[in-house]
Parts: structure tokens; sequence; C-alpha cells
């Protein structure tokens, strides 16, 4: 094949420089540290104890062999007997040890006993959902007379799955305190001034006394702006151990309770003229983002259809 040519060298070379990254380079060599790197001295490792269950009731909790095992040097219990878990890998209990791998055998070691309650996870069967939460329909112009005029129709069912951020660093932080009052986090974060003062309020300190620390972030496309339950555990077993602790989610997790796109679900009619210009809009969807459900999507979305109507309805479901 011939050598491709650009016609203008010195235009191409002005290109190249212009898009060059600040940060390219460090990136490109391996020198960036982002969260997970970051080791602090005589730091410990923190993992989670997740339930199975999209939905059920804690009957016992036992920790005592997780106690005395190697290394653990603190376990906290955040949801105890009784308490009604609503999605599968909801947090139970939170280990910090010398190592990760003495962490994930305390976690593996603590029983806990579940009453397994009825499920529900697939919203896109609307007419089994046990709970539906319809909004108001939402109506501009005058479809209905538009939609009589129009010289084509047409309608479908579309449809999409909950999507996943997945992001290349999983969700997490190193948390560091200087004395009872002042703590520092390596977050993986997209909101490093909106984070001070959510640790803050989890702990109970003022958010000048947190410094929130990211220089670079493995991706977070929308998901990374909340402190979550893991990061306020993290910073409180910081300061019960007096010790730094790392704790980043697992695959696993990152991919299921880290955060997603709701799903979406609609019956979809259009109408135009003959020339193809769309006259109305017409929609039913419905869609979840979890136990809350999801709030009521822009539909339709970019275009600006004169006469149309929409009408939504979230789905709790137990994913």
């Amino acid at each position: 094949m011939p050598e491709f040519v650009w016609p203008d060298a010195d235009r191409r070379d002005k290109i190249g420089k212009r898009i060059q990254r600040v940060d390219g380079p460090v990136k490109v060599t391996g020198k960036a540290r982002y969260t997970y790197d970051i080791n602090r001295p005589g730091m410990l490792f923190a993992r989670v104890l997740r339930c199975p269950h999209a939905h059920a009731r804690i009957v016992s909790i036992d920790t005592s062999r997780a106690e005395k095992m190697p290394g653990v040097r603190a376990i906290r219990v955040v949801q105890d007997v009784g308490a009604e878990i609503q999605w599968a890998l909801d947090e139970i209990a939170f280990v910090a040890a010398e190592t990760d791998e003495q962490a994930a055998d305390a976690v593996a070691a603590i029983d806990v006993q579940y009453e397994v309650l009825p499920h529900f996870v697939t919203e896109e069967d609307i007419d089994a959902a046990p709970e539906k939460n319809p909004g108001q329909e939402e109506t501009v112009g005058d479809p209905d007379g538009a939609a009589a005029t129009a010289a084509i129709r047409t309608s479908g069912y579309y449809g999409i799955l909950p999507i996943s951020h997945c992001c290349l660093e999983a969700h997490g932080q190193v948390c560091e305190w200087e004395d009872e009052n002042h703590m520092t986090a390596w977050a993986s974060t997209q909101a490093v001034s909106s984070l001070p003062g959510q640790f803050a309020e989890g702990v109970g300190i003022p958010a000048a006394n947190v410094r929130v620390l990211t220089d670079y972030m493995g991706g977070g496309f929308g998901s990374k702006f909340n402190v979550d339950r893991w990061g306020i555990e993290c910073a409180r077993l910081a300061k019960e151990t007096g010790a730094p602790v790392k704790l980043m989610l697992d695959r696993d997790a990152e991919l299921s309770v880290a955060g997603d796109r709701p799903s979406s679900y609609g019956e979809i009619e259009v109408g135009a003229d003959d020339q193809g210009n769309i006259l109305y809009w017409s929609s039913r969807t419905w869609g979840s983002g979890g136990i809350g459900g999801a709030g009521s999507p822009p539909v339709p979305y970019v275009f600006q259809i004169p006469n149309r109507k929409h009408q939504h309805t979230s789905i709790p479901v137990n994913v």
C-alpha cells in the first residue's frame, strides 16, 4: 500500500503539539499514582462482608471467630440482627487487618444467618412488579390532534438494561488521621471539593479539617461523586485503629453497587407528515435504578417535537 502523506506537514506538526495532554507522559509511563497506588506507613487493609441475597433479614451475626484471627485490628458491624437487606451485595460488616489476605479471611469467618425474603429484580416485566410509582403524564401541544392528521405513523417497543460505569479504577480511598479532629483521604473521586463535607458529616468533624487528595483518577463517568458508606466506614476504621486504612471495592461490588445508569423500557409512537417532518410523539416508559426506582428520563431526548406526551413509571427492584 502507498504511504499516507499529509498534504500540509507544517499543519500536522502544529496539531500534534496542540493536542498533547499535560498528564499524558506520567500516565503512559506508569509514573502516575492513583488511589490504589497509595501505601502509607503502617497501613491496614479493609474488606467488606456483603449480603448475598437480593432481599433478606439478618437473623444472627457472629464475629467472634474473625476477631481472634491473625492480623485483625477492627471489625465494624453496620447492619445487625433484625436489619432488612433490600439488595444483593449490601454491606453488613467491615474488617481492617494488617494484610489484605488477613482481612479477606476474617470476612469469610463472620457467620451471618439470613431469613430470605421475596424479591423482585426483573423490572422489564411491569405487569409483575409488586410496586409501581407512576408519574404524571407530561403533555406539550396537541399530540392527539396531531396524530389524527399524521400521514405516517409508526410505533415500537424499545429497552435497555442498567449500564455500569465500568471504572478501570474501582471506588475507594485511603484514610489517615493526623489527630482526633483532622483527617486526610486519598480518594478516587470526581468531587474533590464536596467530599470533605461528606466525610465531615459522617465522622463528626468540621469540613475544614478534612483534606481530600486525588492526583489522578482511573475513570468515573458520573459515578464517583459520593463518599458512600464504604468511605465513611474506612474513615471510622482508621480512627478506631489509629492507623491509615485502605479500602478499595472488589470488581464484583464495583459493577453491582457503585452506581449505574438506570434501565429504561418503553412503548413509543411517532407520527409525521408526508414530507417526513415529525408532528407528534407519544410514549409510555418504565425502569429502575434499584430499590429507590428511578426518576423520569428526558423523553424525547434532544429533539423538541411540538406535540408530545410522555408518562414514566418508576419500579423499585431488589438489585
